[in-house]
């Protein structure tokens, strides 16, 4: 574990009205590990009094100064971010691609390993140095009795994933931001990683699924509601109370970008 449950704040859960004493197994564990959670419903009070509800997925981050921070990933209709993405990247992320990208926050320019979360659209990123692909790839190479070449080495750095041959089996390896390490190998030809994929994203079956708090407090485990997958809206009016929704909640919580 990457966080033990004292780092569970219960004020940060108070805040968007979910108890932690009552709160799911797979989602605790999801969090402890530093993964994203499947699907939460939130709820937040805005300062008109307003109860707003939304579908998000939670991550605990560890801050520079090492505190966890918890994160929330909205579900949006297209990818969400304050980075400048040019058209090619973005059809990158929109097909599952991971990519790398030059990042100014603050004073510094860091190189980034950016991937899209398919079910919210929202944006994992990863800072390539504490990554630490090298190290993985090591790892790799030891467990599995295997030798990189430098282009594959290469490729797996940018994120591209490269196919292995294993004696008489294939692996898959790359990077994916999903995973704790920041880094997978499979069992499988290019052709398993990508049906992992879409697996792991529930692509293949749109209906997405999360948990959502009854009024007892209870959780439940269904489909993602219908109002949160519809197209938002497209007046100017709609889409200004939106946005203030969102800004209203982020002062609430953190929101991965």
């Amino acid at each position: 574990m990457l966080f033990n449950e004292r780092e569970l704040s219960k004020k940060d859960f108070e805040r968007i009205d979910i108890d932690v004493r009552s709160m799911p197994k797979e989602i605790k564990e999801k969090l402890l590990n530093g993964e994203a959670t499947p699907l939460v419903e939130i709820r937040d009070q805005l300062d008109n009094g307003i109860i707003v509800t939304m579908p998000v997925k939670l991550r605990l981050q560890r801050s520079e100064d090492g505190k966890a921070v918890l994160k929330a990933y909205p579900v949006s209709k297209d990818i969400v971010s304050d980075l400048k993405l040019t058209d090619k990247e973005q059809k990158q992320l929109q097909a599952g691609e991971v990519i790398t990208k030059d990042v100014r926050e603050g004073n510094k320019t860091r190189t980034m390993y950016l991937q899209a979360d398919q079910e919210t659209k929202s944006l994992l990123k990863r800072d390539v140095k504490q990554a630490e692909i090298d190290k993985r790839m090591d790892e790799l190479e030891h467990v599995r009795n295997i030798t990189l070449g430098q282009n594959q080495r290469q490729a797996i750095r940018e994120g591209k994933p490269v196919e292995l041959e294993v004696g008489d089996t294939k692996v898959t390896v790359g990077v994916d931001l999903r995973q704790n390490s920041g880094f997978k190998a499979i069992d499988g030809d290019m052709g398993e990683w990508k049906r992992q994929q879409e697996i792991k994203w529930d692509m293949a079956n749109p209906g997405a699924m999360g948990y959502w708090q009854t009024d007892e407090n209870r959780w439940e485990y269904k489909q993602v509601q219908e109002k949160y997958k519809q197209p938002e809206a497209t007046t100017e009016k709609k889409e200004e109370k939106s946005k203030t929704i969102k800004e209203e909640v982020k002062q609430t919580i953190h929101f991965g970008m």
